[in-house]
C-alpha cells in the first residue's frame, strides 16, 4: 500500500513538474479594454518566452454563446506549440466580460441584440489595444481568426471592417444570421481570405448555413465534418483530434 501511495504521489508530482516547466516557457498578460459604450472586456494573451522571436503572429480566439475563452481545451497549447500569440476573448457578457460603464454585472441572456451588434466592434478595439501595448512582440499583418457560432460570426464582420485582413478565418458550427448578426455580405468582402468551416456529425442546421456561406466565399472555402455527434465549443471537447487539425490549418497560413 505504501509503495503504491508513493507512486501515486510520484507521478503527481511528475505532472505538477511538467506543468509548471510548460507554464514557464509562455508569457501570459491579462487585457483589460474599455468598449466604446463603456462596457469593461477582459482577454488573455498568450506567447511563447522566445528571446529569438521579434514578432509572433496571432490567433484570436472568440467562443460560442453562453460558452467563454476557458472553453479551447487544447486549441491554445497546440497553437503555442507552434510558435503564435494566442489572443482570447471574452465576448461582453461571458466570462470575465459581464461589468458595463455603471460596473453593472450583464449577462448575455439579458442582452438584447442591439447589445450583440457591438461584438465586431469589441473585437477590433482589443485588437487594436494589444497592438498598440505590444507593438515589439505581437502584430496582426500574419493572423487568424477561429470563431465558434456567434464568434465565428463576430469574428467574420470584424474581419470586414479591419483594415489588416486575418490570412484566414476557422468558422465551427457556423450560423448565417444570429443574434442580428448577418455575415454572408461581409464573406463575400474578404476576397483574399479562405476559410475552414467545421461541423459535428448530424449538425444539419450548421451544415445547411455552411453551404450557404460557402456561396458567398471569394476564395478557398473548406469544410471539414467532425465524427462526433455534438456542436461548437463541445466538438473541441469530445474530439480529441480536432485541435491539431485546427491549429495545423492555420500553420499551413501563418508559417513563415
Amino acid at each position: 500500500m505504501k509503495r503504491f501511495v508513493l507512486s501515486i504521489l510520484a507521478l503527481f508530482l511528475v505532472f505538477i513538474n511538467t506543468y509548471a516547466y510548460g507554464a514557464s516557457n509562455f508569457t501570459k498578460k491579462e487585457i483589460k479594454t474599455v468598449a466604446s459604450d463603456g462596457f469593461n472586456l477582459k482577454s488573455t494573451l498568450t506567447y511563447p518566452k522566445d528571446k529569438t522571436i521579434k514578432e509572433f503572429s496571432t490567433v484570436v480566439l472568440l467562443h460560442s454563446l453562453g460558452y467563454n475563452s476557458q472553453w479551447w481545451g487544447n486549441l491554445e497549447q497546440d497553437l503555442l506549440d507552434k510558435g503564435y500569440a494566442v489572443l482570447a476573448i471574452d465576448l461582453r457578457g461571458h466570462g470575465a466580460s459581464i461589468y458595463n460603464a455603471k460596473l453593472t454585472k450583464t449577462s448575455w441572456k439579458d442582452m438584447k441584440n442591439s447589445a450583440y451588434a457591438k461584438y465586431p466592434d469589441d473585437v477590433i478595439k482589443v485588437i487594436n489595444q494589444v497592438k498598440e501595448d505590444n507593438v515589439k512582440k505581437i502584430f496582426f499583418n500574419n493572423w487568424a481568426i477561429v470563431g465558434s457560432n456567434i464568434g465565428a460570426s463576430a469574428g467574420v464582420l470584424a474581419a470586414d471592417k479591419i483594415s489588416n485582413k486575418p490570412q484566414t478565418i476557422v468558422m465551427i458550427s457556423p450560423v448565417v444570421k444570429t443574434k442580428d448578426l448577418y455575415i454572408p455580405v461581409s464573406i463575400a468582402h474578404l476576397d483574399n481570405v479562405d476559410f475552414l468551416s467545421i461541423t459535428g456529425t448530424g449538425e444539419s442546421e450548421a451544415q445547411i448555413a455552411e453551404a450557404y456561406l460557402k456561396r458567398f466565399a471569394q476564395n478557398n472555402f473548406s469544410t471539414y465534418i467532425s465524427p462526433v455527434r455534438t456542436s461548437g465549443m463541445l466538438l473541441l471537447k469530445n474530439d480529441s483530434e480536432l485541435s491539431r487539425i485546427i491549429a495545423a490549418w492555420i500553420n499551413e497560413y501563418l508559417k513563415d
